[in-house]
């Protein structure tokens, strides 16, 4: 489990709302990706629950794709735990996770989404050896939530959703 970080002074604080965060802003960004993709998933599979979905949180918005049949057993675990990390992003405001939480995270990525570009295996490749992922490339997120639209974006398509056009 990570050890929270505690904001000891205004300067802290002040440098944590001001300061640029790529790892956070590629990771939230990403998540609004998945969450968009979900959405539109419902929509063209079952449109009659799209105000249902539009309402729902995070976890239970997977919870009804998968529901549905939409993802399988891995894909849901591997969204869930991205959630979970997405959630420890908004409600601790100096959250960075360890190596190893970003490690399960790729590994479960890696055994449950395709990897059409090798995102995945690149950023298990990038990780190895490193401490903190401030000591990674700033790609290792958005390139896991890359792939993991490529699978999205298929299920869409799948269900009769137009290739570029939403």
């Amino acid at each position: 489990m990570t050890a929270k970080k505690k904001v000891n002074n205004f300067s802290e604080l002040y440098e944590a709302t001001v300061s640029g965060d790529s790892l956070l802003s590629g990771f939230i960004k990403g998540h609004l990706v998945v969450e968009f993709l979900l959405v539109k998933i419902v929509e063209i599979g079952q449109p009659k629950l799209l105000d249902l979905a539009d309402g729902l949180n995070h976890n239970r918005l997977i919870q009804l794709v998968y529901g549905l049949g939409h993802i399988n057993d891995g894909q849901r675990d591997t969204l869930l735990l991205i959630n979970q990390m997405r959630n420890k992003f908004a409600h601790q405001l100096t959250f960075t996770p360890t190596i190893q939480e970003i490690e399960q995270v790729l590994l479960k990525a890696s055994n449950s989404f395709s990897d059409f570009t090798d995102g995945i295996s690149q950023g298990l490749d990038e990780i190895k050896g490193k401490k903190s992922i401030n000591d990674c490339d700033e790609w290792v997120f958005p390139e896991l939530f890359v792939q993991i639209s490529y699978d999205l974006h298929s299920v869409y398509t799948d269900l009769g959703g137009h290739m570029e056009d939403f």
